[in-house]
């Protein structure tokens, strides 16, 4: 199986514990089609080393490293722009496994994970996979829902109301839905079309839909009721 061409995956390892990444890279390096292209117990040194030589797969433990933590998985990108993070952590906290998603990192495995699993992950997201499970992915939906409703400045209730907009819903049902008059559903909604700075309804949705302000569940409504 070629990878982009090579039918080697070239795997550059990040991660302050020097007798750790030299063992992982000795494992890495055992692999057949598997090559560690270097060391790094610093993220400066890491980030400028991928813009010389890009590897495939990046495999750290941003904890410790500089620029610190995440900030380091989130410049790896423009150091090297195909290059993907996978990241190896001994601290499993969702905020965590949520910033390095945030970051853009394509895996996360706790560091009691086994060889295999990490070598399966490096190769997966070389291979284009995210190895997020499906679950996680709409825990983390709704929390970046959430998150940016906060960037928003919308209400509790304007969010519903958004969500019901997005669902296609006339101001006549949501009041009925939300208990409200029209005319109050009405106030709401150009407020909202103020706060989101779009002019009508339709870029509203479209805008809620883009910025992930609204949860899956949300969505997946959304788009059973507007196909005919």
């Amino acid at each position: 199986m070629h990878h982009g061409g090579k039918a080697v995956i070239q795997v550059a390892l990040g991660d302050r514990e020097h007798v750790l990444v030299q063992a992982l890279a000795r494992l890495i390096d055992a692999e057949p089609d598997l090559k560690v292209t270097g060391i790094y117990t610093d993220g400066d040194s890491l980030l400028s080393a991928l813009a010389e030589k890009p590897a495939d797969v990046v495999l750290l433990d941003p904890i410790g490293l500089s620029p610190l933590g995440m900030e380091l998985v989130r410049l790896i990108p423009s150091a090297a722009p195909n290059t993907h993070a996978v990241v190896l952590t001994a601290n499993q906290q969702e905020q965590q496994l949520f910033a390095a998603v945030r970051a853009g990192a394509r895996g996360y495995l706790p560091k009691s994970a086994d060889i295999d699993e990490v070598l399966d992950a490096v190769r997966a997201v070389a291979y284009g996979e995210a190895l997020i499970s499906p679950e996680l992915a709409v825990q983390l939906l709704d929390e970046f829902a959430r998150l940016s409703f906060e960037q928003t400045g919308l209400t509790g209730r304007e969010r519903d109301i958004l969500n019901a907009i997005v669902r296609g819903d006339s101001n006549r049902e949501i009041a009925h839905q939300l208990g409200l008059s029209e005319k109050t559903v009405k106030n709401y909604v150009s407020d909202i079309l103020s706060k989101l700075n779009v002019r009508d309804r339709t870029e509203a949705a479209v805008y809620a839909l883009q910025m992930g302000l609204v949860t899956e569940g949300d969505w997946r409504l959304s788009i059973n009721r507007r196909t005919p």
